[in-house]
């Protein structure tokens, strides 16, 4: 990149439409306080304009860029951007050519590419494109696109493919735009870090998130936080900091342990949200309740928006599944993004049918988890594996003949922690995977002991989800079985039947030295 070029800041990437405009404020106007509330670089799109208009107007944006010192971008029109000085373009696969461009423009000005397939990243990188906007990732409005949205991890093999190339001619740089808003952006940054090296996209490209809005100035600064969040907050911005990664199998113990005391002493009380399996929505609850979190069933769309706020953990179990319960996941799961607040994911039957597969990968592509639990046939038929079978919700055969490296690799997929059920339990958050050989045959046999630990799950992860879930799904898992163990060995327990009661007093029961001296975990990776 050349000396003179101006500053290249893609964090916050506006994109202009004046079709999105509210009444009451000019598209200067819009730019102005968008920059005021964090955007870095601006891209003026005006497809329908003459050209006379199109200039007049980009020189009146060039004003607020300028004294800002955020690059102006022109979509497209080059004898525009010659026409004002802007400080480069930003063009498609139907325009000019990337050479032609360069040639024009000369080698200080910034020059932009719209990519959507691996070789036409290719070319833009050997080309010479100061970035790339890889897309589009979601459906928009916005604009006619001619390929498919690709989702989170069609947007990353791109980016992981164009850095894997050798001797480019600049740093590679890029973001992805479509359907990107304040509710999704945390997700597409840490779904799309690169599986090899975890290296993140350098921003977002967002049009109606801010050019829609009443107020786009706060929407930047929305937009800009969730951001800087993904980019500097998520555990997967700190990969080296975790106490999971650790050699030493007694510091893991430990962070376990504290986060149990955490939720135990009555320090922290999480609020978890469940919109859950309705067989067992009453266990759930007192289960959550007995483990020292306070459960909360809200579960229509329209109810979603005023508790957001406070809820420390939310449950996505879809043991029976109907299309209005799948609006008010999705309602909750939005608002969980916007608040950066855990999710688990629970696919029960996700193999059973193509409808429950459907919604479940819809889930995951807009969405996302912070844990993702299920027993050996869900992760199999999440995985695209055809080792595991099941019959309904259960798994049928012995189970995967190498557990650890599915669980792994699964979880490296789609940057989250996954816990893999079954007589032994294995977690990973892809970096790191355990085992965990608590546990008792009685579980298996009452309804809803898998949803159950849904819930202990998201009761413990809550104070450590985004510093290291890997260790409160740790401890959740752990606790639950403990708990199991210690009821199943009661003299009063004669069955299922007894076993369900008492399964609850024990998760109540159960104590932090129980905890530190009984659980069993084995470090595999």
């Amino acid at each position: 990149m050349a000396a003179s070029e101006p500053k290249l800041d893609l964090t916050l990437y506006l994109v202009t439409d004046s079709g999105m405009l509210s009444g009451s404020k000019t598209l200067v106007q819009t730019v102005d306080e968008a920059i005021q509330g964090g955007v870095t670089i601006v891209q003026l799109r005006e497809k329908t304009a003459e050209t006379g208009d199109f200039i007049t107007l980009a020189r009146k944006v060039l004003k607020v860029t300028r004294k800002a010192g955020v690059p102006l971008l022109i979509n497209d029109r080059i004898d525009v951007a010659l026409a004002v000085g802007a400080d480069g373009v930003h063009i498609g696969q139907d325009d000019m050519s990337l050479a032609d461009v360069r040639r024009i423009l000369g080698p200080n000005k910034i020059i932009g590419v719209t990519v959507q397939s691996l070789e036409e990243a290719e070319a833009a990188v050997r080309g010479g494109a100061n970035y790339l906007g890889i897309g589009t990732c979601y459906a928009t409005l916005t604009k006619q696109v001619k390929v498919e949205p690709q989702g989170p991890s069609g947007i990353r093999d791109i980016w992981e493919h164009v850095l894997k190339l050798p001797n480019p001619t600049h740093p590679i740089r890029a973001v992805t735009i479509g359907g990107i808003n304040a509710y999704n952006a945390v997700h597409v940054l840490d779904s799309t870090r690169t599986l090899s090296g975890n290296i993140p996209l350098d921003g977002l490209a967002v049009v109606s998130a801010i050019m829609a809005t009443e107020e786009p100035r706060l929407a930047a600064q929305k937009m800009r936080a969730q951001i800087r969040f993904a980019l500097e907050n998520s555990w997967l911005a700190r990969p080296h900091s975790n106490l999971a990664s650790t050699e030493d199998l007694q510091v893991v113990r430990r962070a376990v342990v504290d986060v149990f005391m955490q939720i135990k002493s009555g320090s922290h009380t999480p609020l978890v949200q469940h919109i859950t399996n309705l067989v067992v929505i009453n266990d759930c609850a007192n289960a959550c309740l007995a483990m020292g979190g306070s459960p909360i069933m809200v579960t229509e769309p329209e109810e979603q928006h005023d508790p957001a706020p406070v809820i420390s953990s939310l449950v996505i179990n879809i043991g029976t599944l109907d299309k209005q319960q799948v609006v008010g996941m999705r309602a909750a799961m939005r608002e969980a993004r916007l608040h950066n607040t855990p999710i688990v994911l629970d696919p029960v039957a996700v193999g059973a049918s193509k409808y429950r597969a459907q919604v479940i990968a819809e889930l995951l592509r807009d969405f996302g988890a912070h844990v993702i639990k299920g027993n050996a046939s869900e992760i199999a038929a999440l995985a695209g594996s055809e080792e595991v079978k099941s019959r309904g919700v259960d798994s049928l055969g012995s189970g995967f003949s190498d557990p650890v490296a599915v669980v792994t690799e699964y979880s490296r997929r789609q940057r989250c922690v996954v816990v893999m059920t079954g007589a032994v339990d294995y977690l990973s958050d892809g970096r790191s995977t355990f085992a965990i050989r608590n546990g008792h045959p009685l579980q298996a046999a009452i309804t809803g002991s898998g949803c159950m630990v849904g819930t202990a799950l998201a009761t413990y992860i809550h104070s450590i989800a985004h510093v290291d879930p890997l260790i409160g799904a740790i401890a959740g898992m752990a606790a639950i079985n403990l708990a199991a163990e210690h009821a199943a060995s009661r003299n009063d327990v004669k069955g299922p039947g007894t076993f369900r009661a008492t399964f609850i007093d024990e998760m109540y029961n159960l104590s932090s030295q129980q905890l530190q001296d009984e659980m069993v975990i084995e470090r595999l990776l």
